[in-house]
């Protein structure tokens, strides 16, 4: 029994460490396998043909993603593991059905139920719609006696009720008066009130941006200034095409136009050195070109500089600070 037990166990660790040999495996190909990119790009003149031609291709572990970008008048993507292609644009076409059950379907779709006659209902509108105007205008006729005894009733009040004395009038005067005072003061006090918080406002502005330029102007962001430098610019030389090649031919109405060009990219030789040859017609105006670059991308790139950057410390005391934390 114990040694089936011991058996069992023994699987059960071989297949753990099989399980985490593959993860590993899978997570260092993720880091260090490079993704490799290539890029053509085509223009040529003449009839028939598309003016400009782009294929980007990107690939990773041995053609295993596969992922394709084309553009000659129209665009094409696909994106492929293996044999599987997860996306493509555009789609392919479905198998179009038979004709026989498109004309049915069609058949079936402009058959309508046939109308009805509308002109007795009609009639039977036209007839009521007369009968309510004529027992509207009555009852109207019999509520209006009722209405203007109403008003004149009103009328009466208002005359035996007669309109406020002068006196009267004289006495409110002071209200008035105490009641505009008020809403000055409170104007003024409102006035008051916004300038000391504009002012409260622009001394604690003041303070944030002398604090912040004090951050700037000290070591720690110096250094994590000129940390984030070096890492950017490791980055710029991991993403730098291995390879690229141009072949272009340049052509202007004006043969001296054409030589100013040639001259310019004779002055531009030590940047480019050999990988851009630029050849000049004398003849037509043209441009017709092929440029060619291809590159890699390693992940394990980026991973050590995020490792390096985030712990830092002085990027930890410098997002500190900027956070007007304790430092």
């Amino acid at each position: 029994m114990l040694h089936i037990l011991l058996l069992i166990l023994k699987i059960i660790g071989i297949v753990i460490l099989c399980l985490l040999g593959v993860l590993l495996l899978c997570i260092a190909c993720a880091l260090f396998v490079p993704v490799r990119y290539r890029v053509e790009a085509v223009r040529r003149e003449g009839e028939g043909e598309p003016p400009v031609t782009l294929r980007v291709k990107v690939t990773w572990l041995l053609h295993f993603v596969n992922v394709v970008v084309r553009f000659d008048g129209s665009l094409f993507v696909r994106a492929r593991v293996m044999i599987v292609t997860l996306f493509r644009l555009p789609k392919k076409e479905k198998r179009k059905k038979n004709a026989a059950k498109e004309r049915d379907e069609k058949d079936d779709g402009a058959k309508t139920a046939p109308e009805k006659p509308m002109e007795q209902e009609s009639v039977i509108r036209t007839e009521v719609q007369e009968n309510t105007g004529q027992t509207g205008s009555s009852e109207e006729t019999e509520d209006r006696p009722e209405e203007s005894i109403e008003m004149t009733e009103a009328g009466e009040e208002e005359e035996f009720s007669g309109n406020p004395s002068f006196l009267d009038k004289i006495r409110a005067i002071p209200e008035i008066l105490r009641g505009i005072l008020l809403k000055i003061k409170g104007l003024f006090e409102n006035m008051q009130y916004t300038i000391r918080k504009f002012c409260d406002k622009i001394k604690s502005v003041s303070d944030t941006i002398e604090y912040y330029r004090g951050v700037i102007e000290g070591e720690t962001f110096k250094r994590s200034f000129a940390l984030c430098k070096d890492e950017v610019l490791r980055i710029g030389k991991s993403l730098k095409p291995q390879k690229f090649e141009a072949q272009l031919v340049v052509g202007m109405d004006d043969p001296a136009a054409t030589g100013q060009i040639l001259a310019y990219c004779g002055m531009l030789y030590p940047l480019l050195g050999g990988h851009v040859d630029v050849a000049g017609d004398f003849e037509k105006k043209r441009l017709e070109g092929q440029a060619l670059v291809k590159g890699k991308i390693r992940f394990f790139t980026f991973l050590r500089v995020a490792v390096k950057v985030y712990f830092n410390k002085d990027i930890r005391k410098l997002y500190r600070l900027l956070k007007k934390e304790a430092v």
